[in-house]
């Protein structure tokens, strides 16, 4: 939930704000103003003490001040380098801490979303697409009103897809196409002339209108994410598409529908989502895709086929057995007809720096080609 309800926190002027959080993280009930003065040291200080800081000073002074209280937080690499499961779950702990820590410095917007500080930029439209507010003033955390400014940078320019004729616009919360390795892969499905597609956890759309485009009769987007079933409704409708295309709000399947083609690029990673945005990525105990798995031969049509795209990463940092997918997709009673890799091609895979290069480095994308036994 973005805008928690019925939250009335009192300001240093006597007015009473909402909470925005991205996390679920409880309103504050206290607030300490601060500005310029403050040292970093002291702000990281207050910060792990469990104090929420009210930035009313200049904006740019305060990313500053945000960026300089995340340096103090990471710790020094180890020496000795455990294992990469350890290295792991050490980084995601440490992301999971510095995240609760930095999202205590935050900004008061205006009933409009503007935010009234110093050389601060205008960031009402932003603020409107990623939440929609009611009519009143709302705390957010600083760190969570600049990713909504990036995001709204996105929108109003979009992102090219290597494949698609037209711009993705990803909208704040919903995972942007830049991973397009996923895509690429789609070349190996074979023929999709009339026919019909589910695509299971859509985002903004862009498998829908790849294969749309290619020639697909329909295509059904499902996503438990509202604002990313509007996403993908506004991105067929700018593309064209949506005299072929719906979006609908639900948990995988569509009750007692079926489909020639169900693609679904589940959330690879392992592990509890902290934001909204990350139940892209994280799959809690594997259910997510187990459920996909069990669930899919009853929304199949005659000689339909499932299209499960899923990175190895948890195989290689040792979160998930070798054999665990193919064992997960012979239990729900499949068979694998076919099975294409490519390696993955992003920043952190190039990032030598990072504790994880060597598992990401050597990290494959998978395309299964799924069909009931």
């Amino acid at each position: 939930m973005a805008e928690v309800p019925d939250a009335h926190i009192p300001l240093p002027d006597g007015e009473l704000a909402g909470w925005i959080t991205e996390s679920d993280e409880p309103a504050p009930t206290a607030l300490s103003p601060i500005d310029d003065s403050m040292p970093a040291k002291v702000a990281v200080r207050r910060l792990k003490g469990g104090e929420v800081l009210l930035w009313t000073g200049d904006y740019h002074n305060g990313r500053q001040l945000l960026k300089a209280i995340k340096k103090r937080l990471t710790p020094r690499a180890r020496r000795n380098p455990a294992s990469l499961t350890d290295q792991w779950r050490a980084e995601r702990a440490k992301t999971s801490r510095q995240a609760q820590v930095l999202g205590r410095l935050v900004v008061a917007l205006e009933s409009d979303g503007a935010l009234n500080l110093r050389r601060a930029p205008d960031t009402r439209q932003a603020v409107h697409w990623a939440w929609d507010l009611k009519e009143q003033k709302h705390l957010v955390p600083l760190r969570t009103l600049i990713g909504s400014l990036g995001s709204a940078g996105w929108r109003r320019e979009g992102v090219e897809v290597q494949g698609l004729h037209g711009r993705i616009y990803p909208w704040y919360g919903v995972f942007s196409p830049t991973r397009q390795v996923y895509i690429s892969l789609l070349e190996h499905i074979g023929e999709v002339a009339d026919l019909s597609i589910l695509d299971v956890g859509c985002g903004t759309g862009v498998l829908s209108f790849v294969l749309l485009q290619r020639g697909a009769a329909a295509a059904t987007g499902t996503d438990i994410e509202e604002r990313a079933v509007r996403c993908a409704q506004f991105n067929g409708e700018a593309l064209g598409l949506d005299a072929r295309f719906q979006a609908v709000q639900a948990d995988l399947f569509l009750p007692e529908q079926r489909f020639d083609r169900i693609v679904f690029n589940a959330p690879w990673m392992l592990g509890t989502p902290a934001t909204r945005l990350d139940r892209a990525i994280f799959d809690e105990g594997g259910q997510t895709l187990r459920r996909w798995l069990t669930g899919l031969p009853a929304h199949l049509n005659p000689q339909g086929v499932g299209l499960l795209l899923l990175s190895d990463l948890p195989e290689r940092l040792g979160l998930r057995g070798e054999e665990e997918v193919e064992a997960a997709i012979e239990q729900a009673g499949l068979h694998i007809q076919h099975m294409h890799t490519k390696p993955a091609r992003h920043g952190k895979a190039k990032d030598i720096k990072d504790p994880l290069h060597q598992a990401r480095a050597a990290e494959q994308i998978r395309l299964y080609t799924l069909s009931p036994r």
